[in-house]
């Protein structure tokens, strides 16, 4: 039995950001698949029709999107890394703001590591995940 694998890395251009980002907010913003769940979840705020989607900047070539309540309470970051080589992602450089709060793991997959003050999550090739922010 053969495994599934990408036929080609695919390339990252600035262009291709935009279009993202709308298929992020079109396909997220109503999320029908998990309107049950979300419904009693602490992180629904961040997917109400008032939550605000805005990309974020990761030198990592990550694509890093965080969806907020409208009243910036609950925040919710998905991290994608659209490459074939594994990445290194510092969360204190993504969100310098909210170096000080907790986050709690939703979706995808990971791993962590600290040195000295910095956090990192680190994302498998093509890999992705969900971090909820909490105060």
């Amino acid at each position: 039995m053969s495994t599934l694998a990408p036929a080609a890395a695919p390339n990252r251009t600035d262009g291709a950001l935009p279009g993202l980002l709308a298929s992020l907010q079109t396909t997220l913003q109503h999320a029908p698949g998990l309107t049950g769940c979300m419904a009693s979840s602490p992180i629904a705020a961040a997917f109400a029709e008032d939550s605000v989607v805005r990309p974020l900047t990761s030198t990592e070539g990550v694509w890093a999107v965080l969806r907020e309540s409208g009243d910036r309470t609950q925040a919710v970051l998905c991290l994608h890394n659209p490459s074939a080589e594994a990445v290194r992602v510092s969360l204190d450089a993504v969100l310098p703001g909210r170096a000080a709060e907790q986050l709690r793991f939703v979706s995808g997959a990971m791993h962590t590591t600290q040195e000295g003050d910095q956090h990192y999550v680190h994302l498998d090739a093509f890999g992705h995940v969900w971090l909820a922010y909490t105060p």
